[in-house]
């Protein structure tokens, strides 16, 4: 069977891949099995810098200032207005990023690498350059197995309620889910409510339909999804992988979006540079493996903290955590987790470089 070839290919058209395309010129082409946009599994939130970084604002569904942690023994509420969160909608995030793309978008399940070449429903595709953006399920990197993973992956499921709040909430609760967390996000005319395991517990709608019962509530329409809670291969034999197929959502707050924005733009940068023949993607894709490797550090902290969230009594971590909001660490941690990945511009589809933020750290270079 022919192989149609092209200088790039992407497995993956969500967070990740979308954030790898816009910065590539060439014959790209970007694969996945749905259309862009269109299958949610995150409770899409944010800060506020992100989507207007990367010039998707109209998607923004409400900004919050506060962010308020419950658990049985106290209710603590943080100041975020340094960095202010937000939420958005998730197709129109999505299509907003696939507008500044040129690529060729193709709606096709992958199988997997055959003889390097990527292999769909629609036949064979090459490239000197492939990236990975499956997510947990790591289509290429794991060579098509997506048996249900076990160590090393979290679970969450939610649904959206009509339930307004004022600002982000938490529950750090062992009544409502063992080795997890709850969360309520307001997103405008609503909230999306749901529930987290630390231990990749998939069994959670009873536990939430529980939780949201204390508050008279009913679900409608559920989503959820794996996602890792450590590093892993950043690259494997030639292909690159970005956002949850290298492990990079944030342990202890399961954030994947920003991290898959960010090592997905830096990527983009990488790979560009090997369309271009400025570098051989050999280089390519050891530059990479060093750009992830100067935020392995940033992961563990963030690890041992999800250690002590699943392993503590929720009254003892959340004592723990009161004292992050207590001066001087209040002023201190937020911020530099709020900045993780930031940099000054991301307006690759404008032709705008951008400094990437300092590798090892949560500040931004700013």
């Amino acid at each position: 069977m022919a192989v149609r070839e092209y200088d790039a290919i992407i497995v993956g058209a969500s967070f990740a891949g979308l954030a790898v395309a816009r910065r590539l010129r060439g014959e790209v082409l970007l694969l996945d099995r749905n259309e862009v946009g269109t299958v949610q599994t995150s409770a899409c939130g944010t800060p506020l810098w992100v989507p207007q970084a990367f010039g998707v604002e109209e998607s923004v569904l409400a900004v919050h200032d506060r962010l308020v942690l419950k658990s049985p023994a106290r209710t603590t509420v943080y100041d975020i207005s340094a960095v202010p969160y937000c939420t958005f909608d998730y197709q129109k995030f999505c299509r907003g990023l696939l507008d500044q793309c040129r690529v060729r978008f193709l709606r096709v399940g992958v199988t997997g690498l055959e003889d390097g070449a990527v292999v769909t429903a629609e036949g064979r595709f090459g490239a000197p350059v492939v990236v990975d953006c499956s997510g947990w399920r790591r289509v290429l990197v794991n060579g098509g197995s997506i048996a249900s993973p076990t160590a090393g992956f979290s679970f969450g499921l939610e649904t959206r309620t009509g339930i307004i709040e004022d600002g982000l909430i938490l529950w750090l609760d062992e009544r409502v889910i063992r080795r997890g967390l709850g969360w309520i996000f307001p997103v405008g005319r609503g909230s999306l409510i749901g529930l987290g395991s630390y231990a990749g517990d998939t069994k959670l709608r009873t536990s939430l339909d529980r939780f949201l019962a204390t508050m008279s509530e009913a679900p409608t329409t559920y989503h959820g999804t794996y996602f890792p809670n450590r590093m892993l291969r950043p690259t494997s034999s030639r292909v690159f992988a970005v956002g949850d197929a290298a492990g990079q959502c944030l342990p202890l707050t399961a954030e994947g979006i920003r991290p898959a924005l960010y090592f997905g733009d830096q990527c983009g940068r990488i790979v560009q540079r090997i369309i271009d023949g400025a570098d051989s993607a050999r280089d390519g894709l050891a530059a990479y493996r060093r750009l992830v490797g100067r935020y392995r550090w940033a992961y563990l902290q963030l690890g041992l903290g999800q250690l002590l969230a699943s392993g503590l009594p929720s009254r003892w971590f959340s004592g723990v955590a009161a004292l992050a909001n207590r001066w001087p660490l209040k002023d201190y941690w937020w911020p530099r987790y709020g900045n993780f990945g930031r940099f000054e511009d991301a307006g690759g589809a404008r032709g705008v470089g951008g400094r990437p933020g300092v590798g090892g750290s949560w500040a931004a270079v700013r």
